[in-house]
């Protein structure tokens, strides 16, 4: 992973598959669930939970499957973007050090040192496409930082309800 551009693209994926995975888990049961509270019904009425308080549950569980699952994914895209930025910042790292420039975070600099007059001016030609492609990068990498976290506090905040309408359901 390039420097530049900090993040680990593996083990957000990774995190990604988990929570899709226990996501997945989760819809299965609630599908268990709802097979035995309908074969239950349909039976004698026998001393047991409320009736309305399974179907809430079985609700909460789905809201946290959906919600573990969106998690998921939004890890995966970021891992994504995050592996394609990573990529790019390696080819402007390249560029960059074919004219004697350098990469400084995702800032292109000349290193210290005094330069011939060719390669100054060479530097000096290059510099502005160089930084404009290396802001570019780092704006692409802002906007999908925004986009996740957008996303993980949309789930944080979903899932802090569904835990609170649980909590009152039980008592």
């Amino acid at each position: 992973m390039s420097a530049a551009v900090p993040g680990d693209a593996s083990g957000c994926s990774q995190l990604g598959a988990e929570l899709r995975s226990r996501a997945a888990e989760l819809l299965d049961l609630h599908a268990r669930l709802a097979d035995q509270h309908s074969n239950g019904s349909r039976g004698r009425r026998r001393a047991g939970p409320d009736p309305l308080l399974v179907e809430q549950n079985r609700l909460s569980l789905d809201t946290v499957a959906v919600r573990l699952d969106a998690a998921g994914a939004s890890l995966q895209l970021y891992a994504q973007e995050l592996a394609g930025l990573a990529e790019e910042a390696r080819r402007l790292e390249r560029a960059a050090s074919a004219v004697g420039l350098a990469l400084d975070g995702l800032r292109v600099v000349e290193p210290w040192g005094v330069a011939p007059p060719d390669v100054a001016r060479a530097r000096l030609d290059a510099l502005p496409e160089l930084q404009r492609r290396s802001e570019r990068l780092a704006s692409r990498l802002g906007r999908a930082r925004g986009s996740l976290r957008r996303a993980l506090d949309e789930g944080r905040g979903a899932l802090a309800d569904t835990a609170t309408g649980m909590r009152r359901s039980l008592g």
